[in-house]
């Protein structure tokens, strides 16, 4: 195991001041994260509007108790909004999507996380999320109905923060940033699909929050899992590991480990799938700290051409497996996690 370090710093008072925009690893909040200050981020002047339509912009939050493991995103393209809500049985290795593709002004993304909302209603699908993270919190409301083949869904669950969160500002060029905000948190509710309620209790139920915005390529490409939930010593524990197109990524990467209330920095990784998207998925660091196999059950594909617009994504629920080791020698285990990880390639 070699040693890796990774500076994380207070966040700035302002994100990009004189259109400069302040790349960097946060441990705490960025109060107003408007990338649409940023002087040229596409290596030209262009008007904030026509900046705008390049900004790619999401909430998605991951929710996970003994039976289930729920994903809810509301997600702007600025071509298309989508909301979705996919609910995965643990047990029964099933997902159930329930999705809407709506123009995009028919969805709202907020500017932060301090008492902000996060909303998509239709006559379907509902999603409302309160932030409120100077108070710890995040509400989440959510239901679908009278989707073909579904059971109807709901869920009503508090998150509340448990630990430092990840905040990155990162570059894909010198002056274009992408914007994240990763938290874990514990969750408390109920969820209910068909006749069946599940309870989320705080001491056994986890949530992780992304805040997310950035002028990413026309081609996005990006690997990604994310998993939470309780060791073997009981401690809340989670992971966000992610290889995208951000330069230099041994200074810049969204690469941590949660546990027990502490954030610890990771290297920069690599995903290998030598049997393809559904065989196993290798997941490792040159610094020989991260060892992780994630073993697809079931996925959520959304694949098309259209010429000028193209998608080959996988969402993939399954378990995860290995060990991650940290400096002074401890080694954390993920046998058994149940973990989401994406493989995304989309021009839009």
């Amino acid at each position: 195991m070699q040693d890796y370090k990774r500076t994380i710093k207070p966040p700035p008072e302002e994100l990009c001041p004189d259109g400069q925009c302040q790349m960097g690893n946060y441990n705490g909040a960025v109060a107003n994260p408007d990338l649409l200050k940023t002087s040229a981020p596409l290596g030209f002047p262009l008007p904030r509007f026509l900046n705008n339509m390049r900004l790619k912009e999401w909430q998605a939050y991951q929710l996970s108790n003994r039976e289930w493991f729920i994903c809810l995103a509301v997600y702007n393209a600025k071509l298309l909004g989508i909301a979705v809500i996919m609910a995965y049985n643990k047990k029964e290795n099933r997902v159930y999507r329930y999705e809407r593709k709506v123009p995009p002004w028919q969805l709202h993304l907020p500017l932060g996380l301090d008492k902000s909302r996060c909303y998509y209603y239709s006559n379907n699908l509902n999603i409302d999320i309160f932030n409120n993270l100077k108070e710890d919190t995040i509400e989440m409301e959510f239901s679908a109905w009278n989707f073909a083949g579904l059971p109807a869904i709901s869920g009503s669950i508090i998150a509340r923060n448990t630990a430092a969160p990840l905040v990155i500002v990162h570059p894909f060029d010198k002056n274009r940033p992408l914007y994240s905000h990763k938290a874990l948190m514990s969750g408390e509710g109920s969820l209910t699909i068909g006749d069946e309620t599940s309870d989320f209790i705080p001491e056994e139920s986890s949530v992780v929050l992304d805040d997310h915005k950035g002028f990413y390529p026309r081609t996005m490409k990006y690997d990604w899992i994310t998993t939470m939930g309780l060791d073997e010593e009981g401690k809340r524990t989670g992971i966000n590991l992610t290889r995208n197109q951000i330069q230099n990524p041994d200074k810049y990467n969204e690469n941590g480990l949660w546990k027990d209330g502490e954030l610890y920095p990771l290297p920069p990784v690599s995903f290998s799938r030598p049997d393809g998207v559904m065989g196993t998925w290798q997941i490792r660091d040159e610094y020989g700290w991260i060892n992780l196999d994630f073993h697809p059950g079931s996925d959520v594909p959304i694949q098309f051409n259209l010429g000028l617009a193209r998608s080959d994504y996988h969402g993939i629920f399954g378990e995860l497996k290995g060990t991650v080791s940290l400096p002074g020698g401890e080694i954390v285990s993920f046998e058994g996690f149940t973990a989401m990880g994406e493989q995304k390639e989309v021009t839009l």
